[in-house]
């Protein structure tokens, strides 16, 4: 990712970056001040907009938002097979050994590979809710409310740090 960086910002003509420290950086690339706009990051703004204290769920009938939420996205085709087994198969752990305290909401990928996996480790589980994938706003106000965030996913890794929220990767 760096090196398409680089070789991006060597062809651009201008720079848009997300933060002054961003700025701060491509100066010390030597890049000319005129051609660096701070714009502010859109993923974070969108939450900003996404996020309400109202917002009524529609995919998350019997979630107990009294007890501690963990929200797990695992989907990566390098996470397939035994990597997410071991994955479901901590998430499983956590839900038996915490089952008063936690309770999990899985929005599971259509990739039925993913789905076999999660849905025989965590199917039968009392705490734990598979669910279809939800839409952003959906999403965002589940991370917002939940306890901390388990995922692979580069986007909820930068999202959930946003909404106060741990994440666990």
């Amino acid at each position: 990712e760096e090196m398409n960086r680089k070789l991006t910002g060597a062809l651009a003509e201008l720079h848009f970056s997300p933060t002054v420290n961003n700025k701060n950086n491509l100066l010390k690339e030597n890049v000319c001040e005129s051609k660096i706009f701070i714009t502010g990051n859109t993923v974070i703004d969108a939450l900003k907009t996404t996020v309400k204290e109202d917002y009524e769920f529609h995919s998350v009938e019997g979630v107990d938002f009294s007890k501690k939420v963990i929200v797990v996205t695992a989907h990566r085709r390098e996470n397939l097979g035994e990597p997410l087994e071991n994955i479901c198969s901590a998430l499983r752990e956590i839900a038996l050994s915490y089952s008063d305290e936690v309770h999990i909401v899985y929005p599971m990928h259509m990739n039925p590979a993913v789905r076999e996996v999660a849905t025989k480790f965590l199917g039968n589980l009392e705490n734990v809710r598979l669910i279809e994938p939800v839409d952003v706003c959906e999403l965002h106000n589940l991370m917002k409310r939940a306890y901390m965030i388990m995922t692979d996913s580069g986007g909820l890794q930068e999202e959930a740090p946003a909404l106060g929220k741990p994440v666990l990767v």
